[in-house]
């Protein structure tokens, strides 16, 4: 069981999730529908909270991972579409039909098991398709597709095809000639499939224009603040903001170190406070040595190595009026955003929120 730790807060603005969802609204217009991408438990932010909120704002479709996920979102909802990414599992047949889940196929063995189970429990179940358009990950190959697309009628009795998708692979690059391959390929597939929903795009694709958006866009990252695209302009609200209150303060001398190997050695006497959270909690070790926070608008070092459960800071030039012990320091936030850290360690905004930790008090904006 994972304890709570009040010292340290992860705060989650429900209001910025909700704007943003307005914002991609604006960009693809009304007649498109916004599915939102809720896997890995909404990208670690909290599936319940997020998805109850943006069904608040008129979503009604919902991306998951696995079949798992897709359960727990119909617990919360019994209107909802649920589409289920990873595609599927004969054994979870018998929930696919109970929660009325949306499976998406991958390969043309799935499509011939969910029909044998359609035809064996006289039954009918909805389904989407997915093709490879360039990714080599998921979907149905060149071949299958081509196969699939001569023969649907046989292929495809008992199922309901709701939607056929595919996914881009350099859709964070303007300019990759891949974008335009996979959308034309996509084009192709979608002519043979004239009465059925059509998604290609995710976070980035969006960002790509109108040609891209089709009927549906399934935005994951950027709901959550995150950029998705090289050198892409703000747009999005910043969701997440992690505080963290001190557990100690002490004084140290020239020379005295702090931290594992060593790494930070004092020139002066220095004030050092130490905050409770550490890589354990999703602060990459990367930010050792590397780092500002804030208190207030003041700009503070992280000294020495980020370990498991604790970071240190420099406090020397810091003078407040305030009982410093019961002030919250910003660690992650508008100034400090999921994005800015993100290349500060070379990384996407995916694995800063993907990584947070359990430990956090959750404070839920809305």
């Amino acid at each position: 069981m994972i304890n709570v730790d009040k010292n340290t807060f992860l705060d989650i603005n429900l209001k910025a999730i909700n704007k943003n969802y307005k914002i991609i609204k604006q960009i693809v217009g009304r007649k498109c529908i916004i599915a939102a991408t809720v896997k890995a438990n909404a990208y670690g932010l909290g599936a319940d909270q997020v998805v109850n909120s943006l069904i608040k704002k008129g979503c009604k479709y919902f991306f998951v991972a696995t079949t798992n996920e897709a359960i727990y979102l119909r617990k919360l909802n019994k209107r909802i579409f649920i589409f289920i990414l990873n595609g599927l599992v004969t054994k979870e047949l018998k929930n696919i039909r109970k929660f009325n889940l949306i499976p998406i196929i991958n390969n043309l063995a799935q499509l011939k098991k969910i029909e044998n189970y359609q035809k064996e429990n006289n039954c009918f179940l909805n389904i989407a398709i997915h093709f490879d358009t360039g990714m080599s990950r998921l979907g149905l190959d060149q071949n299958e597709t081509e196969y699939l697309i001569k023969n649907k009628a046989l292929l495809i009795k008992k199922s309901k095809l709701r939607l056929i998708m595919s996914h881009l692979s350099c859709a964070d690059d303007k300019k990759s000639k891949l974008n335009k391959i996979q959308l034309n390929k996509f084009n192709f597939v979608k002519s043979h499939f004239p009465n059925c929903l059509c998604s290609l795009s995710n976070s980035a694709g969006i960002l790509l224009g109108k040609k891209y958006h089709f009927d549906m866009v399934r935005p994951g990252i950027s709901l959550y603040g995150g950029q998705c695209q090289i050198n892409e302009k703000i747009i999005y609200e910043n969701v997440v903001s992690i505080k963290a209150k001190l557990i100690q303060i002490r004084e140290i001398y020239k020379g005295d170190t702090i931290g594992y190997g060593a790494t930070f050695k004092a020139k002066s006497k220095m004030k050092i406070g130490t905050l409770g959270f550490g890589y354990a909690d999703g602060f990459n070790r990367l930010f050792s040595n590397n780092y500002r926070i804030l208190l207030g608008n003041k700009k503070i070092n992280l000294v020495g190595r980020v370990s498991m459960d604790l970071i240190t800071i420099d406090l020397t030039n810091i003078k407040t009026k305030k009982n410093i012990m019961n002030e919250e320091f910003e660690v992650i936030g508008s100034k400090f955003s999921i994005n800015t850290i993100a290349k500060t360690i070379n990384t996407i905004p995916y694995e800063i929120l993907t990584n947070l930790g359990k430990r956090y008090e959750r404070r839920y904006i809305s």
